[in-house]
Protein backbone atom coordinates (compact mmCIF):
# COMPACT_ATOMS: atom_id res chain seq x y z
CA UNK A 1 0.00 0.00 0.00
CA UNK A 2 1.14 3.64 -0.72
CA UNK A 3 0.41 6.61 0.55
CA UNK A 4 0.65 10.04 -1.11
CA UNK A 5 2.47 12.30 1.27
CA UNK A 6 2.25 15.45 -0.82
CA UNK A 7 5.14 17.61 -2.64
CA UNK A 8 7.69 15.30 -4.05
CA UNK A 9 10.87 16.72 -5.80
CA UNK A 10 9.52 17.89 -9.15
CA UNK A 11 6.16 18.39 -8.40
CA UNK A 12 4.84 21.78 -8.68
CA UNK A 13 5.14 23.88 -5.32
CA UNK A 14 7.43 21.47 -4.21
CA UNK A 15 10.74 24.14 -4.12
CA UNK A 16 8.90 26.99 -2.42
CA UNK A 17 7.58 24.83 0.46
CA UNK A 18 11.37 23.82 0.90
CA UNK A 19 12.06 27.16 0.70
CA UNK A 20 9.30 28.14 3.73
CA UNK A 21 10.77 25.57 5.52
CA UNK A 22 14.18 27.50 5.28
CA UNK A 23 12.70 30.88 5.93
CA UNK A 24 10.47 29.96 8.66
CA UNK A 25 11.56 31.55 11.74
CA UNK A 26 10.85 28.76 14.05
CA UNK A 27 13.22 26.66 11.91
CA UNK A 28 16.20 26.71 14.13
CA UNK A 29 13.59 25.04 16.83
CA UNK A 30 14.10 21.85 15.21
CA UNK A 31 17.45 21.27 16.46
CA UNK A 32 17.16 21.78 19.60
CA UNK A 33 15.32 18.10 20.09
CA UNK A 34 17.10 15.00 19.71
CA UNK A 35 16.14 13.25 16.29
CA UNK A 36 17.38 9.53 15.98
CA UNK A 37 15.20 9.30 13.10
CA UNK A 38 15.21 11.79 11.21
CA UNK A 39 12.71 10.43 8.62
CA UNK A 40 10.62 10.00 11.52
CA UNK A 41 6.86 12.03 11.34
CA UNK A 42 6.37 11.82 14.99
CA UNK A 43 2.77 13.27 15.95
CA UNK A 44 2.37 11.96 19.79
CA UNK A 45 3.85 15.43 21.02
CA UNK A 46 0.35 15.40 23.17
CA UNK A 47 1.33 12.57 25.25
CA UNK A 48 5.53 12.16 25.16
CA UNK A 49 6.73 15.02 23.39
CA UNK A 50 10.71 14.78 21.49
CA UNK A 51 13.41 14.81 24.01
CA UNK A 52 15.14 18.38 24.27
CA UNK A 53 18.73 18.43 23.71
CA UNK A 54 19.16 20.52 26.67
CA UNK A 55 17.63 17.96 28.73
CA UNK A 56 19.78 15.36 29.13
CA UNK A 57 22.56 17.73 30.42
CA UNK A 58 19.93 19.28 32.54
CA UNK A 59 19.11 15.79 34.32
CA UNK A 60 22.95 15.35 34.85
CA UNK A 61 23.46 18.17 36.22
CA UNK A 62 21.04 18.38 38.87
CA UNK A 63 21.97 14.54 39.90
CA UNK A 64 25.38 14.87 39.95
CA UNK A 65 25.93 18.02 41.39
CA UNK A 66 22.61 20.10 42.70
CA UNK A 67 21.90 16.53 44.74
CA UNK A 68 25.16 14.51 44.53
CA UNK A 69 27.50 17.44 45.98
CA UNK A 70 25.20 20.30 47.15
CA UNK A 71 22.66 17.68 48.79
CA UNK A 72 20.02 19.59 50.71
CA UNK A 73 21.40 22.40 50.78
CA UNK A 74 20.05 22.48 47.12
CA UNK A 75 16.24 23.60 48.53
CA UNK A 76 17.53 26.45 49.80
CA UNK A 77 19.74 27.35 46.45
CA UNK A 78 16.48 27.09 43.73
CA UNK A 79 15.01 23.86 44.07
CA UNK A 80 12.21 25.86 46.34
CA UNK A 81 11.87 28.54 44.11
CA UNK A 82 11.19 26.70 41.23
CA UNK A 83 7.56 25.83 41.35
CA UNK A 84 6.97 29.97 41.87
CA UNK A 85 9.12 30.58 38.94
CA UNK A 86 8.33 28.57 35.82
CA UNK A 87 4.32 29.46 37.32
CA UNK A 88 5.45 33.12 36.54
CA UNK A 89 6.82 32.10 33.00
CA UNK A 90 3.59 30.32 32.30
CA UNK A 91 1.05 32.54 33.65
CA UNK A 92 0.96 34.95 30.71
CA UNK A 93 -0.46 31.99 28.80
CA UNK A 94 -3.29 31.59 31.09
CA UNK A 95 -3.68 35.42 31.85
CA UNK A 96 -2.47 34.95 35.24
CA UNK A 97 -0.27 37.54 36.89
CA UNK A 98 3.33 37.01 38.73
CA UNK A 99 2.50 34.64 41.39
CA UNK A 100 -1.04 33.94 40.52
CA UNK A 101 0.21 30.31 38.80
CA UNK A 102 2.51 27.35 40.63
CA UNK A 103 3.74 24.58 39.88
CA UNK A 104 2.81 21.48 42.08
CA UNK A 105 2.13 17.72 41.97
CA UNK A 106 -0.13 16.08 39.52
CA UNK A 107 -3.60 16.85 38.75
CA UNK A 108 -4.86 14.31 41.18
CA UNK A 109 -2.74 14.31 44.53
CA UNK A 110 -3.50 17.97 43.79
CA UNK A 111 -7.46 17.39 44.03
CA UNK A 112 -6.85 14.55 47.01
CA UNK A 113 -5.39 17.37 49.05
CA UNK A 114 -7.31 20.17 48.33
CA UNK A 115 -10.63 18.00 48.19
CA UNK A 116 -9.54 16.72 51.74
CA UNK A 117 -8.85 20.39 52.95
CA UNK A 118 -12.09 22.05 51.81
CA UNK A 119 -13.74 18.93 53.75
CA UNK A 120 -12.21 19.78 56.68
CA UNK A 121 -12.44 23.48 56.79
CA UNK A 122 -16.64 23.03 56.87
CA UNK A 123 -17.08 21.05 59.76
CA UNK A 124 -20.58 19.84 60.32
CA UNK A 125 -20.71 19.39 56.86
CA UNK A 126 -20.02 15.83 55.17
CA UNK A 127 -21.19 15.32 51.39
CA UNK A 128 -19.05 16.45 48.87
CA UNK A 129 -20.49 16.87 45.38
CA UNK A 130 -20.14 15.73 42.00
CA UNK A 131 -21.44 15.06 38.82
CA UNK A 132 -21.73 12.02 36.07
CA UNK A 133 -20.36 13.76 33.34
CA UNK A 134 -16.90 14.39 35.58
CA UNK A 135 -13.57 12.83 34.71
CA UNK A 136 -13.88 9.42 36.11
CA UNK A 137 -10.21 9.77 37.83
CA UNK A 138 -11.77 12.61 39.25
CA UNK A 139 -14.67 10.70 40.90
CA UNK A 140 -12.02 7.93 41.94
CA UNK A 141 -10.05 10.40 44.50
CA UNK A 142 -13.77 12.53 45.25
CA UNK A 143 -14.63 8.62 46.33
CA UNK A 144 -10.76 7.82 48.27
CA UNK A 145 -11.20 11.94 50.19
CA UNK A 146 -15.19 10.80 51.44
CA UNK A 147 -14.07 7.09 52.67
CA UNK A 148 -11.02 8.23 54.40
CA UNK A 149 -12.94 11.23 56.07
CA UNK A 150 -16.40 9.55 56.86
CA UNK A 151 -18.08 11.60 54.57
CA UNK A 152 -20.56 10.88 51.54
CA UNK A 153 -20.04 11.41 47.93
CA UNK A 154 -23.17 12.25 45.98
CA UNK A 155 -22.45 11.89 42.25
CA UNK A 156 -25.13 14.46 40.11
CA UNK A 157 -26.92 13.09 37.17
CA UNK A 158 -26.38 16.02 34.71
CA UNK A 159 -25.27 13.97 31.53
CA UNK A 160 -28.23 14.41 28.93
CA UNK A 161 -30.14 16.70 31.44
CA UNK A 162 -31.88 19.73 29.87
CA UNK A 163 -30.90 22.22 32.40
CA UNK A 164 -27.32 20.53 34.03
CA UNK A 165 -27.48 23.73 36.44
CA UNK A 166 -30.65 23.33 37.60
CA UNK A 167 -29.97 19.40 38.71
CA UNK A 168 -26.84 20.40 40.28
CA UNK A 169 -28.53 23.15 41.99
CA UNK A 170 -31.01 21.18 43.30
CA UNK A 171 -28.62 19.06 45.41
CA UNK A 172 -27.14 21.77 46.92
CA UNK A 173 -30.31 22.24 49.22
CA UNK A 174 -28.67 19.61 51.51
CA UNK A 175 -25.75 21.91 52.48
CA UNK A 176 -22.75 20.29 50.91
CA UNK A 177 -19.09 21.23 52.31
CA UNK A 178 -17.50 21.01 48.52
CA UNK A 179 -18.63 20.66 45.05
CA UNK A 180 -15.83 19.47 42.86
CA UNK A 181 -16.28 19.76 38.77
CA UNK A 182 -14.68 19.85 35.89
CA UNK A 183 -15.04 22.81 33.78
CA UNK A 184 -15.48 21.34 30.56
CA UNK A 185 -17.51 18.01 31.06
CA UNK A 186 -15.20 14.65 29.99
CA UNK A 187 -18.06 12.72 29.04
CA UNK A 188 -20.39 15.21 27.10
CA UNK A 189 -18.17 18.61 26.55
CA UNK A 190 -20.66 20.57 28.49
CA UNK A 191 -18.72 23.40 29.89
CA UNK A 192 -20.60 24.79 33.17
CA UNK A 193 -20.38 28.66 33.23
CA UNK A 194 -17.72 28.87 35.97
CA UNK A 195 -19.00 32.12 37.47
CA UNK A 196 -22.64 31.52 37.55
CA UNK A 197 -21.85 27.77 39.35
CA UNK A 198 -19.36 29.26 41.70
CA UNK A 199 -21.62 32.13 43.31
CA UNK A 200 -24.26 29.20 43.10
CA UNK A 201 -22.17 26.96 45.07
CA UNK A 202 -20.75 29.93 47.59
CA UNK A 203 -24.37 30.95 48.22
CA UNK A 204 -24.72 26.97 49.54
CA UNK A 205 -22.21 27.71 51.78
CA UNK A 206 -20.24 24.86 50.60
CA UNK A 207 -16.63 25.22 48.56
CA UNK A 208 -16.06 25.03 44.93
CA UNK A 209 -12.69 22.83 43.49
CA UNK A 210 -12.30 22.93 39.77
CA UNK A 211 -10.84 20.75 37.52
Amino acid sequence: MSIDLGPFPGAPGFEAAVELDRSDPLAGFRDRYVLADPELIYLDGNSLGRLPAAAGPAVERVVRHEWGDRLIRSWNEGWWDLQLEIGDRLAPLVGAGPGEVIISDSTSVNLYKLATAALRARPGRDTIITDDTNFPTDVYVLRGVAEANRATLEIVSTEGAADPLAALESALGEGPAVVSLSHTAFKSGYTFDLARVTEMVHRSGALVIWD
